[in-house]
């Protein structure tokens, strides 16, 4: 099945364009007539500005995914909410939109008035969003963290990440054992923000050993995360992903 991956939100914009560039994350995917947003970012007005940019309607949506609680992946939902005149499938860790929006940065939540248009879902373990594409169950850290990854079945198995705190190893693995298959393509995030270079060489092996050869880096990789990565992989085995770009899956 043909599939295209949009970046919407990053920290970095495509020059000479009107996107902007800002702290957080989202991709949209689209396949088979079907677009689901996978993370929304951190501030709304930038969700909305670039999303009109990509001449993409929130209408024009059919279901969100948020991986996880971070306000880089998830505080931007009620904008979309906001712009939207039906309610739309919003799959999320279980209490996440329970409050309202807070005063800082940090709070998540979703307004009075936006509330009836989100008909939210708990991530809880593999589900279908539209044909094509699933969310992975959460993968809990030793902190208690946890976070979801997005998989596309396009003509390549395409894993698409909101942080990837932990790095690539077992979420490549479980999707593997899931759809006994290759995966192909890796797209937006391995937390390498202040980790040291041996981080990122483990993580380089890991994506060499796995045949992963379409690598799409953004968000929290960082750029130190990005160059140490470059030192194993070259210059043309790791990709940026800015806002405005997309690729054909």
């Amino acid at each position: 099945m043909e599939a295209r991956i949009t970046c919407v939100y990053d920290e970095g914009a495509l020059e000479n364009t009107s996107f902007i560039g800002a702290k957080g994350t989202s991709f949209l995917i689209d396949i088979g007539g079907k677009r689901v947003l996978f993370d929304t970012g951190l501030r709304n007005k930038y969700l909305l500005h670039n999303l009109e940019g990509l001449d993409v309607s929130p209408d024009s949506i059919d279901a969100v995914v948020v991986s996880q609680s971070h306000p880089d992946n998830s505080r931007a939902l009620d904008a979309l909410l906001g712009a939207r005149t039906s309610p739309i499938d919003v799959y999320c860790p279980s209490g996440l939109y329970s409050g309202k929006p807070g005063m800082f940065s940090g709070s998540v939540g979703i307004s009075d008035e936006n509330r009836d248009r989100a008909v939210f879902h708990d991530l809880e373990g593999w589900m279908d969003i539209v044909p094509g594409v699933m969310v992975t169950p959460q993968l809990v850290y030793d902190d208690g963290y946890s976070e979801a990854f997005l998989v596309v079945e396009g003509n390549h198995l395409t894993i698409v990440s909101g942080r990837g705190v932990k790095g690539p190893t077992e979420v490549i693995d479980m999707v593997r054992r899931r759809f006994n298959r290759q995966v192909r393509a890796f797209y937006g995030s391995v937390l390498l923000e202040k980790r040291k270079k041996p981080v990122a060489e483990s993580y380089a092996k890991t994506f060499e050993q796995e045949g992963v050869t379409d690598l799409y880096l953004n968000h929290c990789t960082g750029l130190s995360g990005m160059t140490n990565l470059r030192v194993h992989l070259g210059l043309k085995g790791v990709k940026d992903m800015y806002v405005g770009q997309s690729q054909d899956l």
